[in-house]
């Protein structure tokens, strides 16, 4: 196996701690269905869709204040919306700065929306200046994981699959990296992420 050139990686729950349960919670209070009724039925299909950017914001917003029969405006809906971001996490990102400054390429691939992706982006602009560039679902039209959403990252960036490690805290985002040949790991923490990119040869790379 060859020594990667590059690292892609997901944001929400690798380098941002997030929390959707907080979104369930407080959409649960502005609800007259049971909030049983209301965890379950978020996210559904159209969040996919939202994700894939074949929902406007209010087309959205719209859709989940019928679904889930909520109370409150555009605003309000979109404020509980964005409130799941814990914060960085920043042995994670430390980590990606050593690889950085050794010469490995660090790109990002998350799905996301343009509502998230007006909170995330400005919260945590610092921490996420590590990247070369961050892809999102949104603008590739595709979300993992779907084989398109791998595909165009790699064609834009002239990467190699084999010699490019995908990093996601979800495994059928990592099997579907696997399938097309790209090296990928499950993150489950900074410290077994730090030893599994030793074993594939970064670790003493990262060591400045």
């Amino acid at each position: 196996m060859e020594v990667p050139q590059a690292v892609l990686c997901d944001l929400g729950g690798v380098v941002i701690r997030i929390d959707p349960d907080r979104i369930r919670r407080r959409w649960a209070a502005r609800s007259h269905l049971p909030a049983g009724e209301v965890q379950a039925a978020y996210p559904d299909t159209a969040y996919e869709a939202f994700e894939r950017d074949e929902l406007s914001v209010g087309e959205y917003l719209a859709h989940v204040r019928e679904r889930l029969q909520l109370q409150g405006d555009d605003d309000e809906l979109a404020a509980d919306f964005n409130d799941l971001y814990l914060g960085a996490d920043a042995a994670v990102v430390d980590l990606l700065w050593r690889l950085g400054r050794r010469g490995v390429r660090l790109i990002a691939l998350t799905n996301t929306n343009r509502l998230h992706h007006r909170a995330w982006s400005r919260r945590f602009r610092a921490e996420l200046e590590v990247f070369e560039t961050i892809h999102c679902s949104h603008d590739l039209r595709a979300r993992k994981p779907e084989p398109a959403a791998f595909e165009r990252v790699l064609d834009a960036h002239g990467l190699t699959p084999s010699a490019t490690v995908f990093v996601d805290d979800l495994l059928a985002n990592v099997e579907a990296a696997r399938a097309l040949g790209l090296q990928g790991l499950v993150f489950t923490g900074a410290t077994d992420l730090a030893r599994d990119l030793g074993r594939l040869g970064l670790l003493d790379a990262a060591r400045g």
